[in-house]
């Protein structure tokens, strides 16, 4: 039986594009819960800092997960720096126990 695992990513907007790295977070989170074996995949702003934005992703196991960091939708995180509006991505996952 697989695990269910969660990834989480950090990211810190740049000067003066919070906003705009909110909803470029959110059109990336609205494609990728599409994928297969996702339940869940949401964005929030980090309530102790208004530049930093949380997204999470929960996955039905870890193969899931491993095939969405293999697809071309993930790369909109790395474009975030590519684009200006985000300073800072930092990715986690682990199994929920």
């Amino acid at each position: 039986m697989s695990k269910e695992v969660i990834n989480t990513v950090r990211v810190q907007a740049a000067a003066g594009r919070s906003e705009e790295l909110g909803k470029q977070l959110q059109k990336i989170v609205d494609t990728l819960r599409e994928l297969p074996g996702c339940d869940s995949y949401m964005v929030d702003r980090c309530p102790e800092d208004s530049n930093r934005w949380n997204v999470s992703a929960r996955w039905q196991s870890e193969a899931a997960m491993q095939s969405h960091f293999n697809s071309p939708q993930v790369q909109g995180f790395i474009g975030l720096i590519d684009s200006r509006l985000a300073n800072a991505v930092d990715f986690n996952s682990f199994p929920i126990v």
